[in-house]
């Protein structure tokens, strides 16, 4: 990936008393080179100073969104990666995606290396998640038909919603 003195544009519009909403958009454009890969989902943190992009290898590679510098890549998934985020501004430092490997993973985006991990069971697949709770630490996934919820403090499952859907859960 290739850049010089790259431009970040920035808009922020209320959408609750509570939550900004925070959009971005590169004012040029950077050259990528992701060989056969192709990208998933790209995911910036709060501080927009560090870029997330899923590939279809089943990495996470991170990026400077201002240089368009690449700094290091997240391996550890088996399948497709099919939600990647950033966490809460008080742990700066941690990305967490899922996967079709029935896996939800934490990274340390200073050192690369997972730091945390849930598996949801055999032959699951995890389409999305979501943090919530008294600081973030309940965690929802969706699933095949089911939405799991774990307790990310101690990584136990919490609750399971079976009978609320029939097709798989993809947006949690």
């Amino acid at each position: 990936m290739e850049a010089t003195g790259m431009e970040v544009e920035e808009d922020s519009a209320p959408i609750s008393s509570n939550h900004m909403l925070k959009r971005f958009g590169l004012k040029n454009s950077i050259q990528t080179n992701f060989g056969e890969d192709y990208v998933f989902q790209i995911a910036a943190r709060d501080d927009s100073t560090l870029m997330a992009v899923s590939l279809s290898s089943n990495t996470i590679k991170l990026y400077s969104p201002e240089t368009g510098q690449y700094f290091g890549e997240c391996r550890g998934h088996s399948r497709t990666i099919n939600n990647i985020a950033f966490s809460a501004p008080s742990f700066p430092h941690v990305l967490h995606s899922c996967s079709s490997d029935g896996s939800l993973r934490a990274w340390d985006t200073r050192t690369y290396n997972q730091v945390s991990y849930v598996h949801a069971g055999p032959s699951q697949e995890i389409y999305s998640f979501s943090f919530g709770g008294s600081g973030d630490s309940l965690l929802a996934a969706g699933c095949k038909s089911q939405i799991l919820f774990w307790d990310w403090r101690n990584k136990k499952q919490a609750a399971c919603l079976e009978e609320s859907h029939v097709d798989d859960v993809t947006q949690v």
